[in-house]
């Protein structure tokens, strides 16, 4: 088929997809789901089966008969198979334009970034048709993910599948804009922090490298000092990562990860975190459908500073063995920090660690358990939770 059927036949594909019944239920999908089984799995045994594994395999995938489908079931089900059959037809359009513009290009582009941003809307074959619109780029493909990114109807799920590739496709755009001199912009950061020679967020390793050495603890140690808050957060920050164990569903990835890639994109390094910046990532953020109200510098102008001091304490922890590392205001300004709340998972990690090697040391935990803010405990805000270092 050529590029024209293709769009033809995508086109008549979307103007003939229904989107699923209300009247689906839970427990109407897992009997769909059976009677698919008993329909199409495990209709022929593999010639190579013994009847008692054929058997064994038929109970553990349908562990007993249904009961006769009503007339509605019946319907509802042929309804749902000839909606995966036009999604499967779909996907398999849209790969195909995928294929043929990375090959030789398309004559029409709009009209394919249009058909694609249909079937996002109408969550028919969304993954493959966000990635179409990503390797379509500016202007159509661009347009249609600012478009779908900002659109609350859409799935959020698709929406978030959108915003990942358009952070992606717009990355160039936003490092130059990084990369620019600064030319009298405002700093938001302490003077003691913004000398720091290493970026602040960088695609990876993460947490952010602060490259140190004994000689330069001078330098960690006054970033540490101007970027420990007066108070106590009112909640913990920077915000914990996702957790999971692998065996429960994938956590829904928070917006604000999304902003912080922005952040790293457009002030890279200390020195470069300022308001003039910071407000150009407010825009970038609103463009992509990202909360950018409120006091958007302070509130991540905070969080940058923590991702700051948790580098700084991460380097610590690394450099444990290292006389820098048992300096009296180090184990100090652990403890303080997670007292507050601020870069607390760092902090006390170099605390345990320093507990470690020298059961003396003032940075034994045993201190913070006897302060109530350490815990948790009434009045006191909790404790961050442990979580996987990086996104």
């Amino acid at each position: 088929m050529g590029e024209t059927s293709d769009l033809e036949a995508l086109a008549a594909a979307l103007d003939a997809y229904e989107p699923a019944s209300a009247d689906w239920t839970h427990e109407l999908g897992e009997l769909y789901e059976r009677v698919e089984a008993e329909r199409h799995l495990l209709r022929v045994k593999p010639p190579h089966w013994t009847d008692e594994l054929w058997e064994r395999y038929r109970r553990t995938q349908v562990p007993a008969p249904h009961v006769p489908l009503t007339r509605a079931q019946q319907h509802l089900f042929a309804r749902e198979r000839d909606r995966e059959r036009r999604a499967s037809r779909a996907q398999h359009l849209l790969e195909a334009l995928r294929v043929r513009l990375e090959e030789a290009g398309l004559r029409e582009p709009a009209r394919a970034a249009g058909l694609a941003e249909r079937g996002v809307r109408a969550n028919l074959a969304a993954t493959t048709g966000v990635f179409l619109l990503y390797k379509l780029g500016a202007p159509h493909g661009e347009a249609a993910l600012l478009r779908l990114v900002a659109d609350d109807t859409v799935d959020r799920a698709d929406r978030q599948e959108a915003r990942s590739w358009l952070i992606i496709l717009r990355r160039p755009r936003n490092r130059a804009l990084g990369r620019q001199p600064q030319e009298s912009e405002t700093p938001l950061l302490p003077s003691a922090v913004r000398g720091l020679p290493d970026a602040w967020a960088l695609d990876a390793p993460w947490p952010p490298r602060v490259t140190m050495d004994r000689g330069n603890a001078a330098a960690v140690h006054a970033a540490l000092e101007a970027l420990l808050p007066a108070r106590r957060a009112a909640v913990p920050e920077p915000p914990p990562e996702m957790t999971g164990t692998g065996d429960e569903e994938p956590e829904e990835r928070p917006d604000w990860v999304d902003v912080r890639i922005l952040l790293g994109q457009l002030m890279p390094y200390p020195r470069t975190v300022t308001r003039e910046r910071m407000a150009e990532v407010r825009r970038e953020a609103g463009r992509m459908g990202l909360e950018s109200g409120g006091d958007f510098a302070e509130r991540w102008t905070t969080r940058i500073g923590a991702w700051l001091a948790g580098a700084m304490f991460a380097w610590l922890c690394e450099a444990a063995r290292e006389p820098a590392a048992h300096a009296p205001w180090a184990a100090d300004l652990a403890e303080r920090y997670v007292l507050r709340g601020y870069a607390a998972e760092h902090a006390e990690r170099f605390l345990d660690l320093s507990a470690d090697l020298d059961p003396c040391s003032p940075a034994a935990p045993g201190r913070l358990r006897k302060w109530p803010a350490a815990r948790g405990e009434a009045g006191a805000a909790p404790r961050p939770s442990r979580a996987p270092e990086g996104p």
